[in-house]
């Protein structure tokens, strides 16, 4: 059973690299939309199809990744207390991020768009926020890791 998982997955895998390679490359050789070429805001023709794909790819993640996190609980409910603390940790981050975020409409020259809102730029500073302490939090754990090895031995 698990030499078929292994093979349909690499196979899945496989097919999805060779769409997205062909999305890329289309993306940069399969010209623009008519009358922004020569443009500074030049737009590929298949940009929104891109961003569909891109759509379609993390949905097909989110709901395989909720399929085996609750396929996991289920089997362990032991893990479920691990799954709160987490939880728990990321609400906070993001209150703290909130807390941090300024929602200040931005003065952009020549700007005629519909997203420079405060509610539109709260929530862009919560993300850039909560991506910012992950990155931090990333590197912080690869250094102690590399720190903590040297002082094991």
């Amino acid at each position: 059973m698990s030499e078929k998982v292994t093979r349909l997955t690499l196979i899945l895998l496989w097919v999805l690299m060779g769409i997205t390679v062909i999305f890329a490359i289309s993306f940069y050789v399969g010209g623009v939309v008519p009358g922004t070429e020569g443009t500074r805001y030049q737009e590929p023709k298949v940009t929104n199809s891109f961003i569909v794909y891109a759509y379609v790819l993390l949905a097909v993640t989110v709901l395989t990744l909720l399929f085996f996190a609750v396929r996991s609980y289920v089997m362990n409910p032991k893990g479920l207390k691990g799954l709160l603390i987490a939880l728990g940790v990321f609400a906070v981050l993001i209150g703290i991020s909130a807390l941090l975020a300024d929602n200040t409409v931005l003065d952009l020259p020549h700007y005629k768009g519909k997203d420079n809102v405060p509610g539109t730029l709260f929530m862009t500073d919560i993300g850039l926020y909560v991506a910012y302490f992950l990155l931090a939090g990333a590197f912080l754990t690869i250094i102690f890791s590399v720190i903590s090895h040297y002082f094991r031995k």
